[in-house]
């Protein structure tokens, strides 16, 4: 069996994912939308897609909005 306790978590980079969630979500529009996207414009619509999740669970009460009235799948201010 192999150690894996000293692996490195892969990058996290726009709205904390990663490449490989990106690509998984390329895969899912690719089968389920008949759409195919390059990587960045997907990695894009990713974001906005959890911006609008978010937004949504904030408006219920699902989640809260950290200090400094950010959560945790906002990107950093540019």
């Amino acid at each position: 069996m192999e150690d894996h306790s000293h692996t490195i978590p892969p990058p996290r980079f726009g709205a904390g994912l990663t490449e490989t969630e990106v690509r998984r979500f390329q895969t899912i529009l690719r089968e389920q939308c008949g759409v195919d996207l390059p990587l960045p414009e997907a990695w894009s619509r990713a974001i906005g897609l959890l911006a609008l999740v978010e937004m949504l669970l904030v408006a219920r009460g699902v989640i809260r909005v950290g200090d400094g009235g950010r959560t945790e799948f906002a990107l950093p201010p540019s």
